[in-house]
C-alpha cells in the first residue's frame, strides 16, 4: 500500500475525520517583528500551556527561505541476549531545504520541503545492506478565515528518514494532550510517517467555542536487522473529534468532547475502534502557570486475525474483543523570562508504538528548558511509557527516554544544535521473536544555514 504526500491533503479536505493532533509551525524571526494582518489561529482545545519557543516568538513576514543542514550522529547500542552484542553506527546526513509562506488578510499558507542524503558507516564492520538513503521531509498547510466566526485550518506532514533525531521520541520537545500517541524508536530503523489534520472552528461567542477536528495517519517501518529486531506493526489510522469549550473567566475554561479513532495494524492483522467521551478543564493558576486535565469513559472494540498451525498448515480465524476503560490525563506548564517547565501524565487506550498494536498506555513526561544566553538555549527532558496489549495482557513493554540538547544561534541565518538521547526498552517474555530489549546512546551535531527573502503581496 502506497500513500503519497501529494494525495493526503486533498483527501483530508473531503474526509473530516480523526483523532485530534495539534500541529505547530515555528519559524525564525526577530523579536519585535510586525504581526501579520492575516487570520490568527483560533482557540485550540485544550493546549493552554505556555510556548517553549524563546528565539522565534515573532511571526515572520511572507517570505521564501532557502537553507541547508548537515550533521553527524553516533549510535552505540546493544541488544540483550543476542550474538551480535553491542553494535555502533555513524550516520552522516545533508539536506537542502525550501520554505514558502504567505499571508493575506483572510488566508495564510505555507509549504516546506527538505530532501537529502543519509549514509551509515560501520565501525564494528557489520554491513546491513541498507546504508544509503534519500531522506524526505515535506509539509504544507493553510489557515483560512472563512467568515467572522468560522475558521478552517489544514496541515499535512510527510517524513521518510533513518536519522534517529528525526523520530518522535528524540525531538526537542514533549508531547501534549492533543498529540499523545507514543511512537517507539528502534535502533537503525528506516521509518515513513504521513500525518494530516483538518480543523473547523466556530467561535460561537467570546466565551464559547465549537470545534470539529479530523486527522489521517500512516506509519511504515523497516528494520535493518530482522534477526535482532521484532517486526513493527505498520499503522493506518483515522478518526474525528467534536469538542465544545466555555470560558467562565479569564482563568477557567471547561469543556466536553467526543472522540473516535480507528486503528488498522498490518493491513487488517488487527483493527480497533476507540470511542471516548471526556470532560476537560483548563485553569490558569498564575499568569505564568497553567494546568489542564481530562477524564472520561473509553470503549474499545477490536478484531484480531489469529493464525494457528495444524498439521503443517496455518489456519486463520477472527477473534473479537471489547473493553471499557477510563481515559484520563493532566498537563502542567510554567514559564518565566528564561525558564520553562512542562510535565504531563496520561492513561488511555491508543497505538502501542509499533511493538504491539492496540494498547493500554501509561505515559509520564517532563521537560525543562532554559534560555542560557540571548543566543543559547538548552533542553532536558524525560519520557516513560508502559504499554500493555488490550488483547493479550501478558504482552507488555516499557520505554525510557532521556533527551538533552543545546541550540546556539550564531547569526540570524546560522545555528548549531547538539543533542544526546538515551533510550532503553524492556519487553515481557510473551514476545517470542527478537531480543528482550536494548539500550541505545545517541549523540548528534547539526549545523543549519538559511537565507530568507520577503515575498511581495
Amino acid at each position: 500500500m502506497k500513500i503519497g504526500f501529494g494525495l493526503m491533503l486533498p483527501v483530508l479536505l473531503v474526509l473530516c475525520c480523526t483523532c485530534a493532533v495539534t500541529q505547530t509551525d515555528t519559524g525564525a524571526g526577530d523579536t519585535g517583528a510586525p504581526t501579520q494582518p492575516g487570520p490568527k489561529p483560533a482557540y485550540t482545545y485544550p493546549d493552554a500551556t505556555p510556548s517553549l519557543d524563546f528565539l522565534n516568538g515573532a511571526v515572520e513576514n511572507s517570505s521564501i527561505t532557502l537553507g541547508i543542514g548537515a550533521g553527524v550522529s553516533y549510535q552505540s547500542y546493544g541488544y540483550s541476549n543476542t550474538a551480535n552484542g553491542s553494535q555502533d553506527r555513524v550516520l552522516f546526513h545533508i539536506a537542502p531545504s525550501i520554505k514558502i509562506q504567505q499571508y493575506f488578510p483572510r488566508l495564510s499558507w505555507n509549504f516546506s520541503y527538505a530532501g537529502g542524503w543519509q549514509t551509515y558507516t560501520h565501525p564494528s564492520h557489520v554491513n546491513t545492506g541498507n546504508d544509503n538513503l534519500f531522506s524526505q521531509n515535506a509539509s504544507a498547510g493553510i489557515l483560512w478565515q472563512m467568515a467572522r466566526r468560522w475558521q478552517l485550518s489544514a496541515k499535512d506532514t510527510f517524513v521518510y528518514s533513518a536519522n534517529p533525531f528525526d523520530s518522535y521520541v528524540t525531538v526537542l520537545g514533549t508531547p501534549t494532550m492533543n498529540n499523545p500517541n507514543p511512537t517507539s524508536y528502534y535502533p537503525l530503523t528506516r521509518f515513513t510517517t504521513n500525518s494530516g489534520v483538518l480543523a473547523l472552528t466556530d467561535q460561537l461567542s467570546k466565551a464559547d467555542t465549537l470545534a470539529f477536528t479530523g486527522t489521517a495517519n500512516l506509519r511504515r517501518t523497516s528494520t535493518y536487522n530482522q534477526v535482532t529486531s521484532v517486526p513493527f506493526y505498520n499503522l493506518v489510522s483515522y478518526g474525528g473529534l467534536a469538542s465544545y469549550a466555555h470560558r467562565f473567566s479569564p482563568r477557567l475554561t471547561l469543556g466536553a468532547n467526543y472522540d473516535y479513532n480507528s486503528l488498522d495494524f498490518g493491513h487488517g492483522q488487527q483493527r480497533s475502534g476507540i470511542q471516548s467521551m471526556q470532560m476537560t478543564v483548563d485553569y490558569l493558576l498564575r499568569p505564568n502557570l497553567s494546568i489542564s486535565g481530562w477524564v472520561g469513559p473509553q470503549y474499545t472494540a477490536t478484531k484480531t486475525v489469529v493464525g494457528i498451525p495444524i498439521f503443517g498448515q496455518i489456519f486463520y480465524f477472527t477473534q473479537h474483543s471489547s473493553l471499557w476503560t477510563t481515559s484520563a490525563g493532566v498537563n502542567v506548564g510554567w514559564q518565566s523570562l528564561r525558564n520553562s517547565v512542562r510535565a504531563g501524565y496520561s492513561h488511555q487506550v491508543q497505538d502501542g508504538g509499533g511493538y504491539i498494536a492496540t494498547s493500554q498506555v501509561n505515559s509520564v513526561n517532563g521537560s525543562y528548558r532554559r534560555m542560557l544566553t540571548a543566543k543559547l538555549d538548552g533542553l532536558l527532558s524525560g519520557t516513560y511509557y508502559h504499554n500493555a496489549s488490550t488483547t493479550e495482557s501478558s504482552r507488555t513493554y516499557s520505554n525510557y527516554y532521556i533527551n538533552a540538547g543545546l541550540n546556539y544561534k550564531f547569526t540570524k541565518s546560522l545555528n548549531a544544535i547538539a543533542q544526546y538521547t538515551y533510550s532503553e526498552l524492556q519487553k515481557s517474555k510473551a514476545f517470542v521473536l527478537g531480543s528482550p530489549g536494548y539500550t541505545d546512546n545517541i549523540v548528534g551535531v547539526t549545523v543549519n544555514y538559511s537565507w530568507t527573502h520577503p515575498l511581495g503581496r
